[in-house]
């Protein structure tokens, strides 16, 4: 079990410190990134500026006064441009804001060793100026651990045995510079320590809301699963009554604004009550469904097929012509007629099924209620049932 822990904490630690940063993270905090960045530059600049004015007005001869009043300007032109290419939100910038941040960075500590040449009686300061930059980077700036960890080793690598070259021509003191490499040290860890944990609350938040977008998206499909299932008859798979009553409404607005007529038919299967008292409800059930598929195999995309009831359906199909749905009635009819359904407890034995039909067109110009059609084609459907069955009964309007 601790061999299990380790391994996960371990796994943890490694993925969200040891690496760069995901594409996807940056692209969420990408806004956030940038104005850290133009923050840094400012503060950078303001410091060059304070020390430009009063720590470097100091220096002793013009020659050293002139260098470093150079590469002070030069630090605060990086720091303008830095903050130019975040505020212009520069393409190349945001696509390689890690390399610029890192590049950047690297700039300015650099800029620090020249000062420290031409200012030796300061070294101290230079050397102290450019580790708090680095620790300042690391509190304000997106940048991973990685990299921190390897510019403060670079930074360490190269500056302390400068201190300690400069320390020795102004006179060694022994406990002076273990003092200094002291204070650099605790300045860089504490940067370091700083960047782990603002990281690791920026990479939990990230996380947070990444699994909160996966779970409202898994939700979000749940809830159209089941918006789609309270509109869909289980055993058919056509649409419900609500569903159709819903369409009928909004084919009549698209009716009345393109200017088309609307088919309305019902369709009532003969004789299912007997099928289910002969052969079973599962039978009745098997002619239901044949009977759902010879609807589908015969309607358009754009029309509705629904079941409304036991053995009652219902379609709303647009745009047709009184020609156009007494074809579409008579192919249903002819289909199921000659439809073969087997007859589940009595293997090579089938039965045949016939269907009632009753249907009516509207127009544009008229603004009929559900109901009042559906009574109209209920009265058309039993004159087809009263007439013999297996027929067709269309009614205008």
């Amino acid at each position: 079990m601790r061999r299990h822990t380790f391994k996960r904490y371990f796994f943890v630690f490694r993925k969200m410190f040891l690496r760069t940063y995901h594409p996807s993270f940056t692209a969420t905090n990408i806004s956030d990134i940038g104005s850290s960045l133009q923050i840094f530059s400012v503060m950078t600049a303001f410091t060059s500026i304070i020390s430009l004015l009063f720590v470097d007005s100091l220096v002793r001869t013009k020659e050293a006064s002139f260098w470093i009043a150079f590469f002070r300007i030069s630090s605060l032109a990086i720091c303008f441009f830095v903050y130019l290419f975040g505020r212009k939100r520069v393409k190349l910038y945001q696509k390689h804001i890690y390399g610029i941040t890192s590049l950047v960075l690297i700039g300015l500590i650099l800029l620090y060793i020249p000062m420290m040449v031409y200012d030796k009686p300061n070294h101290a300061y230079y050397l102290f100026g450019s580790a708090i930059v680095i620790a300042s980077a690391s509190i304000l700036l997106w940048i991973e651990p990685f990299r921190i960890l390897l510019l403060s080793t670079l930074y360490i690598a190269v500056f302390i045995p400068l201190h300690l070259n400069f320390s020795r021509i102004q006179g060694f003191d022994r406990f002076v510079f273990y003092q200094d490499v002291l204070i650099v040290s605790f300045l860089l860890a504490f940067g370091f320590v700083a960047n782990l944990l603002i990281n690791y609350w920026r990479f939990e938040e990230y996380r947070v809301k990444a699994r909160l977008r996966i779970t409202v998206g898994k939700l979000l499909r749940i809830n159209q699963k089941i918006e789609d299932l309270s509109r869909v008859d289980s055993m058919t798979e056509l649409f419900n009554r609500r569903h159709l009553l819903e369409q009928f409404d909004l084919y009549k607005k698209r009716s009345n604004r393109e200017g088309f007529i609307i088919g309305l038919v019902i369709l009532d299967l003969d004789r299912l009550k007997a099928i289910n008292d002969k052969y079973g409800h599962k039978q009745g059930d098997l002619a239901i469904q044949a009977f759902a598929k010879t609807v589908k195999s015969r309607t358009r995309i754009t029309d509705i097929a629904a079941r409304i009831g036991g053995d009652e359906f219902c379609l709303l199909v647009s745009p047709i012509d009184k020609e156009g749905l007494q074809v579409l009635a008579e192919s249903i009819r002819e289909k199921l007629e000659r439809l073969q359904i087997p007859i589940h407890n009595q293997p090579g034995e089938s039965l045949t099924l016939t269907v009632s039909i009753g249907a009516t067109l509207f127009r544009p110009e008229d603004d009929p209620s559900f109901d009042e059609l559906y009574h109209k084609i209920d009265t058309a459907l039993y004159t087809s049932k009263n007439e013999g069955r297996n027929r067709i009964t269309l009614i205008e309007s």
